[in-house]
């Protein structure tokens, strides 16, 4: 059984630079992006109807990865189906629950822990009434599993929180139910159009080591404790999350609000998912420079601020965005990345074909990110990372701005951003 979970947890193909489980492309985030981003799409809900968005992406995803690796495993039996989804829940930093009592009919799931529901509390505090609790992603994957480990056909189970943390409530719980009329839903896009590169090392600019830092950060035991089922690393609270769930929820929104608003909808969501982007490279990747990972790993590489660019680009090319390269760095000025197989538009194309706007919204907001905290912060120095910090240095009139100059989604061989100091 040990040998079958192990399959399930995936790998770290370096053609790709990704992580594949079963089909389906895994990528590091954490509690920081993962509910801002929730966040930003909840804010669209006087506008379109956001939350089936949020759950029935989940179920989609995590029904079709289950269904390709019981067949790939010839896993038959019903509790080591349930035993192999239970690991891997918590593998990927979700959360740890139980689920004995779950049935083809539905059944209680009481949680030890849940990540969005956990995480959101620490970002954020406590929901309002009027707002509903926070864990859709965990409730999509319930369903989808409980359609998966018993046969059942996509969108046959739902699934609704009983209680959350941010609800004030002392676990997370969740039931599952059987749907008399099955929800009309798509199954995963799953590798999508994928591209293979080769990673090496920057021949100029900086002795930054590209190739042994990815390599020694994808040989880390980063998982979920055995306890609670929780990623606690790089200063954060870290998921191995779907690549399609992050698109899918995303380029939903996107194409609603296009459909709903026409171009003015396409700059909101341009506007939203860029600044999720922004927010998460602000708290993530100031959060992995103020590390004892960093301090041990890659900051005795930096001999100058250009190197900690460099050092943290280094470190994204082990998170399973795809293959992330410095064109140009002018100190303090102007920041050029390139980037192959991004997993933004790898999912796009693989789900939707060829579009007529730049989407690799996240890349875009990070690029700016990664230049507001070197240049218009100073992020070693180890500051304090809360949201004063953010306002001074992240919307400010001297901050970064940001372009995507290039997208395979339109036809270019890579994903170019440009991020430059605002005049």
């Amino acid at each position: 059984m040990e040998r079958v979970m192990q399959t399930l947890r995936g790998h770290f193909d370096t053609k790709f630079n990704t992580y594949t489980a079963a089909q389906e492309p895994m990528i590091f985030h954490c509690h920081h992006y993962n509910t801002v981003l929730q966040a930003t799409l909840e804010d669209t809900r006087d506008y379109i109807d956001i939350y089936p968005v949020l759950v029935d992406s989940a179920q989609e995803i995590v029904y079709s990865q289950l269904v390709a690796f019981f067949a790939e495993s010839n896993l038959t039996d019903y509790t080591e189906r349930k035993e192999a989804v239970e690991d891997f829940f918590a593998f990927c930093g979700y959360g740890k629950f139980s689920l004995d009592g779950l049935s083809p009919f539905g059944g209680k799931i009481i949680a030890e822990t849940d990540h969005y529901s956990y995480g959101w509390k620490v970002k954020f505090g406590l929901r309002p009434d009027n707002l509903p609790m926070v864990s859709f992603f965990t409730r999509g994957f319930l369903a989808g599993a409980t359609d998966a480990i018993f046969n059942l056909p996509l969108g046959t189970s739902d699934c609704v929180q009983l209680t959350c943390y941010t609800k004030g409530d002392a676990f997370p719980s969740f039931e599952v139910s059987k749907l008399l009329q099955p929800k009309t839903l798509i199954a995963s896009p799953k590798s999508g159009k994928p591209q293979t590169y080769t990673l090496e090392n920057p021949t100029q600019g900086t002795e930054v080591n590209y190739l042994g830092i990815r390599e020694a950060l994808i040989n880390m035991p980063i998982n979920g404790s055995a306890s609670k089922g929780m990623i606690d690393a790089f200063g954060v609270l870290l998921t191995r999350m779907f690549a399609n769930y992050y698109c899918q929820i995303s380029y939903k929104m996107l194409k609603q609000l296009e459909a709903s608003m026409g171009n003015q909808g396409l700059n909101l969501a341009d506007q939203l998912l860029t600044e999720a982007g922004h927010t998460c490279a602000f708290y993530t990747f100031g959060g992995v420079m103020e590390s004892a990972e960093w301090n041990g790993m890659i900051k005795p590489m930096c001999k100058t601020r250009e190197d900690w660019v460099h050092g943290i680009v280094a470190v994204v090319n082990a998170f399973g965005w795809g293959f992330w390269e410095v064109m140009e760095l002018v100190p303090a000025k102007k920041l050029v990345l390139k980037i192959h197989n991004g997993y933004e538009a790898t999912s796009y194309l693989g789900a939707f074909g060829n579009g007529a706007i730049p989407i690799s919204f996240l890349a875009k907001g990070a690029t700016m990110g990664i230049m507001n905290l070197l240049y218009n912060g100073d992020v070693t120095t180890n500051p304090n990372l809360n949201e004063e910090y953010y306002h001074t240095i992240c919307r400010s009139d001297k901050m970064f701005s940001v372009k995507q100059t290039a997208c395979r989604t339109m036809g270019a061989d890579a994903d170019v951003f440009e991020a430059v100091l605002l005049d």
